[in-house]
Formats: C-alpha cells, structure tokens, sequence
C-alpha cells in the first residue's frame, strides 16, 4: 500500500471526528473516515488522502457480538499488568464496516481507515494499538483533548508520523 504524505481533512470533518470521539468517553470511540487518495495535480510523486466523510461507529469490545475479544487475550497473557476493556481497546462493529462500505461506494469513496480515542492518554499509538495491527495501513488518534495525530504503522514495531492538514471552502 502506498503511504500517503499527508491528509486532508475537508469542510470540518476534523471538528466532526474530535467531537464524536470525545463523547465516548471514558471509554474510547471509534470511526471509519471515508473520502479518496489522490496525487497532487504539479507533482504526482506527492500522494495524500482526503477525508470527505465520517462515519460514526459503535465500539463493541468486550459485549456479545465481539470477535476479537477471545482471540486477542492470549496476545497479552504473559503481560499481566495490560487489563483490555473498553478505555484501551476498541473493536468496530461489523454492521457499521459494510454500511460504511456499501455508502462509499454509493459515493464514489472509498474507506480510507479507521479513528479512535485514547480518552486517557496521548494520541500516539499504544503498546495495545501496535501489537493488534494487522496490516500496514493508517490510523488516526484523538487524545484526552481532543486533538487528533495520524500514524502510518507498517507493523508492531515501526510506525511514524504522517502530516494532517485542514481544508475548509468557506
């Protein structure tokens, strides 16, 4: 996967997102941001991601319809100081993945990654974040404020920063 340059966030989905994470706490919220990849028109080595869209979603870590739970406990069971709940972990119900998808397509869109809260720390990604990563991709985080990084992780161990910018037509 190419790894944007930056993104872009367009017409206050950046406010949009801040604030829908944040009213999820104490536990962290979760989104999909959905919008295109494109290269800039002067110099098409220079590829970025614009964000059109915010798709609110339901944390469903720890209830019922969750996945992930069983699977992802065994990860940690030689690391009895990380207790996983929904203040440090989050999992996307499946419902809102294929309504998001199904709209952006709708749309010609596309989904780009997800977003989260870390309503008690930094919007850097954690041990937790890293270690249940499963591919190279981007991900977006609000910390306790509201104030959003985002990071591309190649796996567990590498990740880094990548630019955010805000578009507004008005």
């Amino acid at each position: 996967m190419k790894i944007p340059k930056y993104i872009e966030f367009h017409n206050e989905t950046n406010r949009v997102l801040s604030r829908f994470l944040k009213e999820a706490e104490p536990e962290e919220g979760c989104a999909i941001l959905i919008g295109q990849k494109k290269n800039i028109a002067t110099d098409t080595k220079i590829f970025f991601w614009e964000i059109k869209h915010i798709w609110n979603c339901r944390n469903i870590w720890g209830q019922q319809e969750s996945k992930l739970i069983d699977q992802n406990i065994s990860i940690f069971a030689n690391q009895k100081n990380i207790k996983l709940s929904k203040k440090n972990r989050f999992e996307i119900d499946p419902k809102n993945q294929i309504e998001a998808q199904k709209w952006a397509r709708q749309n010609n869109l596309e989904v780009l990654c997800c977003a989260h809260s870390h309503p008690l720390g930094d919007n850097k990604p954690s041990e937790i974040d890293l270690l249940l990563h499963k591919s190279p991709g981007l991900m977006v985080i609000s910390d306790k404020t509201g104030n959003l990084k985002a990071w591309w992780i190649t796996n567990k161990f590498c990740f880094h920063r990548v630019k955010i910018q805000v578009f507004s037509l008005t």
